[in-house]
C-alpha cells in the first residue's frame, strides 16, 4: 500500500537524487552540457522546495512504499482558477509500470477539482522515454491541445495536453 507526505518529509537533496535516477536513461542521451543543466535546475527545484515551504514545498507529495520513498508529485497552482499545471511525476524504474504514477496524477487532478481549478495541463517531450507518460496523460483523459518547440532536444517538440476540470467537482 502507498502513502503520501508532504515534501517537508524529505531530506534536502533527495528530490534531485530521484529526478536523476528517474532520468537517468534520458541523460545518457543528452549532451554533457544539457545533462549537466537540468541536473543543476532539479537541484534549484530541490533546493526551493526546502527554502520556500509554503510556496514550491508546499505543492507536491511524496509517495512511499512502506518506509520508503519510491516516487513523487508536484504542481504549480498559480494559474488558479483559469489553470493547474501539473509538474514532475516520478515513479523510481523499479516501481514504474505498476499505475503508481496515474496514481500520483489523480491525486493532483483532486487537489485541483478541490480547488476548483477549470483545467489542468501538462507537458512532455516527445522523445521516446516519454512515451509511457504520453499514454498515461492520455488514458488520464488529457487530449492534446499542441505542440511547441522542445527544449531538450532540438529534434524533439514538447507536447501540451489539456484536461478540462468544470463540472467535474469529483474526488
Amino acid at each position: 500500500m502507498t502513502t503520501r507526505t508532504p515534501f517537508s518529509e524529505c531530506a534536502r537533496g533527495r528530490i534531485a537524487e530521484i529526478l536523476a535516477e528517474v532520468y537517468a536513461p534520458l541523460l545518457a542521451a543528452l549532451s554533457a552540457g544539457k545533462a549537466e543543466e537540468l541536473l543543476a535546475a532539479w537541484r534549484l527545484y530541490d533546493a526551493a522546495i526546502h527554502d520556500e515551504p509554503s510556496t514550491v514545498g508546499s505543492a507536491g507529495f511524496l509517495t512511499f512504499l512502506e518506509d520508503s520513498i519510491i516516487g513523487f508529485g508536484s504542481w504549480d497552482p498559480r494559474g488558479w482558477p483559469d489553470v493547474g499545471h501539473i509538474g514532475h511525476n516520478c515513479i523510481l524504474p523499479s516501481h514504474q509500470r505498476k499505475g503508481l504514477g496515474r496514481q500520483q496524477v489523480e491525486v493532483i487532478l483532486g487537489y485541483f477539482r478541490r480547488k476548483e481549478f477549470h483545467s489542468a495541463c501538462v507537458r512532455t517531450d516527445e522523445h521516446p522515454f516519454f512515451t509511457p507518460a504520453r499514454k498515461m496523460y492520455v488514458a488520464c483523459g488529457f487530449r492534446v491541445v499542441r505542440r511547441e518547440p522542445g527544449t531538450l532536444l532540438d529534434d524533439c517538440d514538447t507536447v501540451v495536453y489539456e484536461l478540462e476540470l468544470s463540472g467535474n467537482q469529483t474526488s
